[in-house]
């Protein structure tokens, strides 16, 4: 058996996850929102349905919050 450092197979499953096209700027900034709640992005499904749903909740703005004016 052999040995294989953490970083390494980290390095090795983050490539073989990588789109073919690489990463959208779009991706990227939606694994930097998520993260930014503590979140990966795997968390959420693939349709973005969910992402978009946590976006209205979180915009103050949103209709959801009309109530409370």
């Amino acid at each position: 058996m052999t040995k294989t450092l953490l970083s390494k197979l980290v390095q090795k499953v983050n490539k073989e996850n990588t789109p073919p096209g690489g990463w959208t700027e779009e991706a990227k900034d939606g694994a930097k929102a998520a993260a930014a709640l503590g979140h990966k992005l795997s968390d959420f499904s693939d349709s973005g349905d969910d992402l978009e749903e946590l976006n209205e909740i979180m915009d103050l703005n949103s209709d959801l919050y009309k109530h409370l004016k």
